[in-house]
């Protein structure tokens, strides 16, 4: 009780040192202050906006600021369309993005009118490689727009921010909320779903994998499994899609990293 209430005379003891301060006085000219630290071009806003088109696979509009935020930039998402933000995925979350995340909105889709399902707003986190090879966490609020015939929408207005600062754990929660008049987003429907550390490769990739890391080339693992070279090639061409990884160099620092080998 004493620590609350010394707690709350700090506070207002706060407040009274505000009140005593004027903006007119000189030591808080907000309109002074503003102009001075903030050029007209700012862009340094702690969300970035964007509008996707499912049936092109593409950005339709990325703001400028996506690279204060997510560490690339625009023309990064632009001309990699939604294959490079998917790339960005940490690969644990990709298998559970793609199994119930997803699973979960299209069911709710179903259940929501198509002339009302831009009143819905669908929130959900995960984590990414930032450009340095950091990994830190995204939260993005999407509204589905344009629905077509069968109910399923092809447009969706995304705001994103960066909370790597904020949410250190594995978890992705998805919250559904529904905009209702003079009460704004009413959440309708949450769930958190664990990250799964289940090896990301198949058995034969990981074979393949295996015989790489002992300095095999994909002429020699062809030869010792059996199989042709494509299809080696083929293989390393999946591991890497189902990890991120640029290159082989990569893939091995990744499987080696999470024991997936």
């Amino acid at each position: 009780m004493k620590r609350v209430e010394s707690f709350r005379n700090s506070y207002e003891e706060y407040l009274e040192v505000c009140r005593s301060i004027n903006p007119g006085s000189g030591i808080l000219d907000l309109r002074k202050l503003v102009k001075k630290e903030l050029p007209s071009n700012y862009i340094g806003l702690p969300f970035g906006t964007c509008l996707i088109d499912y049936s092109n696979r593409e950005y339709k509009y990325i703001s400028e600021n996506c690279q204060e935020i997510s560490s690339y930039e625009k023309d990064e998402y632009k001309s990699g369309g939604l294959d490079f933000n998917w790339m960005l995925f940490h690969p644990e979350d990709k298998v559970v993005f793609s199994e119930q995340v997803f699973s979960d909105i299209k069911e709710y889709w179903k259940l929501i009118p198509s002339k009302e399902i831009s009143e819905y707003r669908f929130s959900f986190n995960h984590r990414y490689f930032r450009k340095d090879g950091t990994i830190s966490q995204i939260l993005q609020h999407g509204t589905y727009l344009e629905p077509q015939s069968a109910g399923i929408p092809i447009i969706n207005l995304l705001v994103f921010t960066d909370i790597g600062d904020f949410k250190t754990d594995t978890n992705m929660i998805l919250t559904i909320s529904r905009l209702v008049k003079g009460q704004g987003y009413l959440k309708v429907f949450s769930k958190t779903y664990h990250a799964t550390r289940d090896i990301p490769l198949s058995a034969r990739e990981s074979e393949v994998l295996k015989l790489s890391l002992e300095g095999l080339s994909s002429k020699m693992i062809a030869e010792k499994l059996f199989i042709s070279i494509q299809t080696v090639k083929n293989h390393k061409r999946h591991m890497m899609e189902k990890t991120s990884a640029k290159n082989i160099a990569e893939l091995i620092h990744l499987c080696n990293k999470n024991n997936w080998v």
